[in-house]
């Protein structure tokens, strides 16, 4: 039976001197038995082996056996052998230990695949684990041993469900696709705690059933730098929404102060101006020409002061508005050629309007002196020339393009783009570029008004506006305009301005102005009206008291103390209910205007006036009775 056994069997003695050697082992070590047999078992060990066999013998001296165990031995030719080796003790009929006998054989290919596979297995960086179609554990490796807390010996044979949650199912375990920052799956640990992971598992089929293989990686720290990016960018955010927050109240504080500034200086100006316009029309009498002259200039200077203002009171959301629904293609289409003789020939203009799209409500006038001051302001950031684009599309607003503007809302906007190849802009001065007389230019070439009024028509409008910009790569402003069910409306032709030469009648002024009282008194009973003068809406009212059903008109300032001038309005039309209500102001937006724009029942005579347009309005009022 040894001698046709396949496998390599031989005896040694206890001085380590071969006994017995067959054929599997001469074909196996490449020694024929007459080699060997006589000689030391050390030529077939390594060196560094000799003194583990001698404390095997030990071993079996006490009766023991050494069950396949691999080792390295070398064949005649000189190379080494993967062998499995299984040693017993050889014994004498009286049971006395003489040597040891050995059953080799070398190892497989599928042994060393093993072998590999289960070096390799210990090799990964990640935990593993091979689970039966039971659901219990059938193969771990030492990170695994290290993750859970457990030996391989308290894994093998446990139950996945209480080492995983949740278990495992399908193709991976992982990252929730509702929740990319954070895992699903967890691992419990025997000390009761338990550690995130990313599982992987493949399917690999085996003689004896399925086994799912999980790969099972520690994400803690992936966690933690994930929570700790969150936390940054919610901070981020958070600094974001309070920086725009915090300059959108600073421009809505400089808008009451310039709001207020401009009112009062609208009244300064209409008394400039009409004071002017009286000199002119004496000198003219008198044949004064250079006096008249001189008044001329001035009526020039106080209208430049009252164009000043009015960009004040656009950017304050101050000014009276009259919007309708439009198409802003129309509106660029119409002043597009304005625009390319504003911004001279080395500029190119080029306009991309999206067909088709939404109608927004706006005053057309107020979107042109936006395109107007926007062109303008990129004209005089390209002097060598360059290229301004106009593009026009309709664009959704989500919850995230909103983010971090805290008066945009979800909704159907227009986009209007404004872009230049300019200079730029650094960030400090984007900071500011929308306040009141901040200008970069050099003095004497801007107001520093333009974006400042772009800003408050568009906000005015329920928009939003932002800025892009890096030194040396141009600007982009882009401006939203929400969208309207409503058609654009018809353009209505200017009415034919109302004779000032008509009726004369009584009218009722109301100005807490005195300057500005004074004025009316002389225009209006220089036309030859009959005047009551008030300073405020007690003084008013008791006025009409006095005057039962004498009174034809009744002129007032909108924004005086005591009491606003609709409420004047309002009471005073119980005492005379056929008169007509004009109101003047440079200031009347918030006392007049409801959903942000001019009620259609209200006349206003806007400061600062002149003789004619006060005359015309008075006229028309009239008329109406």
């Amino acid at each position: 039976m040894i001698h046709s056994s396949h496998d390599a069997i031989f005896a040694v003695d206890r001085a380590f001197t071969v006994l017995t050697w067959n054929p599997a082992a001469e074909a196996l070590f490449g020694y024929p038995a007459e080699e060997i047999v006589g000689h030391s078992v050390d030529i077939l060990t390594p060196a560094d082996r000799r003194a583990d066999h001698r404390e095997m013998l030990l071993l079996m001296e006490s009766g023991a056996r050494l069950e396949r165990f691999r080792s390295r031995r070398r064949h005649r030719d000189g190379h080494w052998l993967q062998v499995t080796l299984t040693m017993s003790p050889l014994c004498d009929p009286a049971d006395d230990l003489i040597g040891y006998t050995v059953i080799a054989r070398a190892v497989s290919t599928r042994e060393r695949l093993e072998s590999s596979f289960q070096a390799l297995l210990e090799a990964a960086p990640d935990a593993f684990l091979g689970v039966g179609e039971d659901g219990r554990v059938v193969l771990a490796n030492t990170q695994a041993e290290t993750l859970f807390g457990l030996t391989r010996h308290g894994l093998i044979g446990k139950e996945i469900d209480k080492l995983l949650a949740p278990p495992l199912s399908g193709e991976a375990v992982g990252v929730a696709e509702d929740d990319p920052h954070g895992p699903t799956a967890s691992a419990h640990r025997a000390d009761g705690t338990t550690v995130p992971v990313e599982v992987s598992v493949s399917i690999l089929p085996t003689d004896d059933g399925r086994i799912s293989c999980a790969v099972i990686r520690d994400i803690t720290e992936r966690v933690r730098a994930q929570e700790r990016f969150m936390q940054l960018q919610a901070e981020a955010e958070r600094a974001h929404v309070e920086a725009q927050l915090q300059r959108t109240q600073r421009l809505e504080g400089l808008g009451q102060l310039a709001g207020g500034v401009a009112h009062d200086f609208n009244n300064l100006i209409a008394v400039i101006s009409n004071y002017a316009t009286f000199i002119a029309e004496s000198a003219a009498e008198d044949g004064l020409t250079e006096i008249a002259g001189d008044a001329a200039q001035i009526t020039k200077a106080a209208q430049r002061g009252a164009d000043l203002t009015h960009q004040l009171l656009a950017f304050a959301r101050r000014e009276v508005v009259r919007p309708r629904p439009l198409n802003l293609n129309e509106v660029v289409t119409d002043i597009e050629q304005m625009l390319r003789r504003s911004i001279g020939e080395h500029i190119t203009l080029d306009v991309r309007l999206e067909p088709g799209i939404s109608s927004i409500t706006a005053d057309p006038g107020q979107l042109d002196q936006v395109l107007v001051n926007l062109a303008v302001n990129a004209r005089d950031a390209m002097p060598r020339g360059g290229t301004l684009t106009i593009e026009t599309c309709d664009l959704d607003v989500d919850r995230d393009y909103a983010a971090g503007r805290p008066h945009l809302r979800i909704g159907s906007y227009v986009r209007l783009r404004v872009s230049d190849t300019g200079t730029g802009m650094p960030p400090e001065v984007i900071e500011r570029a929308f306040e009141p007389f901040y200008t970069t230019k050099p003095a004497g070439k801007g107001t520093g008004l333009g974006l400042a009024t772009v800003y408050g028509i568009i906000t005015a409008a329920g928009g939003d506006l932002s800025i892009y910009s890096e030194p040396g790569l141009g600007t982009t402003f882009t401006l939203l305009l929400p969208t309207t069910d409503a058609q654009p409306a018809e353009r209505e032709e200017p009415a034919e301005p109302p004779r000032t030469d008509g009726r004369r009648g009584t009218v009722l002024a109301v100005e807490d102005e005195p300057a500005l009282r004074d004025v009316l008194v002389r225009i209006l009973a220089g036309a030859g009206h009959e005047v009551l003068i008030a300073a405020d809406g007690p003084a008013a009212l008791a006025l009409a008291h006095e005057h039962p059903g004498r009174i034809d008109v009744l002129l007032t300032d909108v924004v005086m103390p005591h009491m606003l001038g609709r409420d004047l309005a309002e009471r005073f039309l119980i005492i005379s209910p056929g008169a007509s209500v004009l109101f003047m102001s440079g200031y009347a937006r918030p006392a007049l205007a409801s959903q942000g724009t001019l009620d259609p029942e209200v006349t206003l005579v806007e400061k600062p006036f002149s003789k004619t347009q006060l005359l015309a309005a008075v006229q028309q009022g009239l008329e109406r009775n």
